[in-house]
C-alpha cells in the first residue's frame, strides 16, 4: 500500500474522487497568509500533536464538498490566494491539486499549504510532490508544544517556512517576521470560532468565552 493510501486510512478518511472533507472555511481574513485569504481548513489528521488547537478537525463534524463547488466559492471571493490547513491538507493532496488547478483557470491565486508533514517526507509520494508543485509557501512539520516560541503565524520552533514560488518571498519576509501573534474570534448565530495562532492572553479570553458560550465551539 502506498504512502498516500496508507495515511488517509490511518486517519480513518473514505476518500472519493472529487470530493474534499472540510471542517471548516473562511472566506475573508488576512490572518494565516499575505494579503485578502479564502482559508480551507480540510478535515482528518493522521498525527497526535499534544496541544493542537485545531484537534476538531479531526475528530469533529466535517462536510463533504464538490471540488467544483469549492471552487465555485473561491472565485466568488475577492481574495488574492487561498490557505489550505486542518487536519492534515496533503491526506487529501489529489483532490486539493484538482482543486487549485480549476481556480488558477480562472485566475491567478496565491497558495499556502500548513503541512504536519515535512516537505522531504512529502517528496516521497507522486500526489504530494505534484500539491507541493503549486504551492507557493509551504509551512511543515508537526506542532511540538514543549517547541512553541511564540512565533507570528507559526506554532512551534521545529516548524519550517519554505518558499516554493518567487510569489510571497518580499511580502513573506515581513508578515511572517511579525513581533507577534494575531488570531480573531468571529461571533455568529449558532458558532463561535477562533482562527489564526493566538498569543496566550487570546487563549485566556478564548477559555472564557468556551465556559460561557451555549453554541458550538471551534478553534481553527
Amino acid at each position: 500500500m502506498n504512502f498516500y493510501k496508507r495515511m488517509s486510512e490511518q486517519a480513518g478518511l473514505l476518500l472519493k474522487q472529487n470530493i474534499l472533507l472540510v471542517s471548516h472555511t473562511e472566506e475573508n481574513t488576512e490572518l494565516l497568509g499575505p494579503y485578502r485569504r479564502f482559508v480551507i481548513w480540510v478535515h482528518g489528521c493522521c498525527f497526535d500533536c499534544e496541544g493542537c488547537l485545531a484537534e476538531n478537525t479531526k475528530n469533529g463534524a466535517y462536510t463533504e464538498m464538490s471540488v467544483a463547488e469549492l471552487a465555485e466559492r473561491i472565485l466568488s471571493c475577492d481574495v488574492e490566494g487561498i490557505t489550505i490547513s486542518g487536519g492534515e491538507p496533503f491526506l487529501q493532496a489529489e483532490a486539493l491539486s484538482e482543486l487549485i488547478v480549476k481556480i488558477r483557470r480562472v485566475r491567478d491565486t496565491g497558495v499556502i499549504i500548513y503541512s504536519g508533514f515535512t516537505q522531504e517526507e512529502l517528496q516521497e509520494n507522486t500526489a504530494c510532490r505534484k500539491l507541493l508543485n503549486m504551492t507557493d509557501i509551504l509551512i511543515d512539520g508537526r506542532y511540538i508544544k514543549e517547541l512553541d516560541d511564540g512565533r507570528a503565524y507559526i506554532g512551534s520552533s521545529n516548524q519550517r517556512l519554505h518558499y516554493l514560488s518567487e510569489r510571497y518571498k518580499t511580502v513573506g519576509q515581513e508578515y511572517y517576521a511579525a513581533p507577534k501573534r494575531r488570531a480573531e474570534i468571529k461571533f455568529t448565530k449558532d458558532k463561535v470560532t477562533l482562527i489564526g495562532v493566538p498569543s496566550g492572553r487570546v487563549l485566556d479570553i478564548w477559555k472564557k468565552v468556551k465556559e460561557k458560550s451555549g453554541g458550538i465551539i471551534s478553534d481553527f
